[in-house]
């Protein structure tokens, strides 16, 4: 009995659903933040890097470059903005230039990759970004201080990069 009338209702169900599912007003929506920051304020965060796939861009170097735009849009002072990020792991090979990148990945032709990262750890460094590097990780994967790209540094380890940063005042991204 019970089933019936469960499957009775179903048809109730799927005609629902597509109401359900589109439940915004078509147009703008318009979102305005009531959040302050005040002027002299210094905001001091870091970010984690590991997970890392071939050939794509870095997800915590995006995270980075829209939390700095984020900031900047809610009109702090550029130079109250400090960021970094301790890249571990595989991630390791997001932040190699182009000959270290491509020995590491290839296409599945056999082609060489390049680091789509560049851009975007370029932009980190030009905006004051640190940008550490796992030295436990590097040395793992092969990799070398010749091999960073401009601008990237090696830290003894992750956690040892990441202990320093909270100890100079920074937060760490939840995500």
């Amino acid at each position: 009995m019970k089933r019936s009338i469960a499957l009775a209702a179903l048809p109730l169900c799927l005609l629902a659903a597509p109401a359900l599912a589109d439940h915004h007003a078509p147009g703008e929506v318009i979102v305005i933040s009531d959040m302050t920051f005040p002027a002299d304020g210094e905001w001091k965060h870091s970010f984690d890097a590991y997970e890392s796939e071939a050939g794509k861009p870095n997800g915590a170097f995006a995270r980075a470059l829209a939390f700095i735009r984020a900031m900047e849009g809610a009109g702090v002072d550029p130079d109250n903005v400090k960021v970094a990020i301790v890249i571990h792991g595989p991630a390791v090979f997001d932040v190699v230039n182009d000959a270290r990148y491509g020995a590491k990945y290839q296409s599945e032709s056999g082609e060489p990759l390049r680091n789509q990262n560049y851009n975007n750890v370029a932009d980190l460094v030009a905006r004051g970004a640190e940008i550490w590097v796992c030295g436990v990780a590097a040395k793992y994967h092969r990799v070398g201080n010749a091999d960073l790209l401009e601008g990237v540094k090696i830290a003894p380890s992750a956690t040892v990069a990441h202990a320093e940063l909270q100890r100079r005042g920074f937060t760490i991204n939840p995500y």
